[in-house]
């Protein structure tokens, strides 16, 4: 049995309680950008395959990466959705699907850590969607850790939503376990809505005064 470290501990907690995938390429953020650490990254997550922790799998998705499409609080005006659905379906179309490496936890991490999402392996589209809000989460983990730590996952929230209330992909909530922001990942069935699923979760979240921000694929379908 090896010796999980801290970031062993992050990659599976994070596949049993915040986002259903992680894609590889994503990960690598979490190591230092150099060969030798490339090579230790593709070695580590070998180890914690053949402990029996980690699933890796491959799917043809459209994935390339994420970035910051745009973010909304109550103090700001209501955004266009008009241009941002245009925006939005540029993007995807600028999206090539190809085989994605990406991991699950397995049983016998769930025995450990215990689990509160699922990672059913559905459409191509889900997928990309999927692995998209894990890139998100890893962006967190990175640059926020604080938050990345207060990040609940959809399956908690639906439990405990309101009558009516949409349900965002995740909440990072504050001390007292309320929502403080919201985040979304529109995938590419948001470019085919013509915005309306970009109105649906603003109307949603404008109505409780919660933040949000909206990510995506990045601009020219590859980062």
């Amino acid at each position: 049995m090896i010796t999980l470290t801290d970031r062993d501990r992050l990659i599976i907690t994070a596949v049993l309680h915040k986002v259903p995938f992680l894609p590889e390429r994503s990960l690598a953020a979490l190591w230092p950008d150099t060969d030798t650490s490339r090579e230790n990254m593709a070695r580590r997550l070998r180890q914690l395959r053949d402990e029996g922790l980690l699933v890796r799998h491959m799917a043809y998705a459209q994935a390339a990466g994420v970035s910051l499409f745009y973010h909304w609080s109550p103090a700001m005006p209501e955004p266009d959705f008009g241009a941002l659905a245009w925006a939005l379906t540029k993007r995807w179309e600028a999206t090539e699907a190809k085989p994605v490496a990406f991991y699950s936890a397995t049983d016998r991490a769930a025995k450990h850590y215990g689990r509160a999402i699922r990672s059913p392996l559905k459409s191509p589209a889900a997928i990309s969607h999927d692995l998209g809000l894990g890139s998100v989460y890893v962006h967190y983990a990175v640059h926020h850790p604080v938050l990345a730590a207060a990040w609940v996952a959809e399956d908690l929230i639906a439990g405990a939503r309101g009558y009516g209330e949409k349900v965002v992909d995740a909440c990072i909530v504050d001390s007292t376990s309320t929502p403080a922001l919201a985040i979304e990942f529109a995938g590419a069935s948001y470019a085919a809505s013509n915005g309306e699923r970009l109105r649906e979760i603003h109307a949603d979240c404008a109505a409780r005064g919660l933040a949000y921000e909206m990510w995506t694929v990045p601009e020219g379908g590859a980062k």
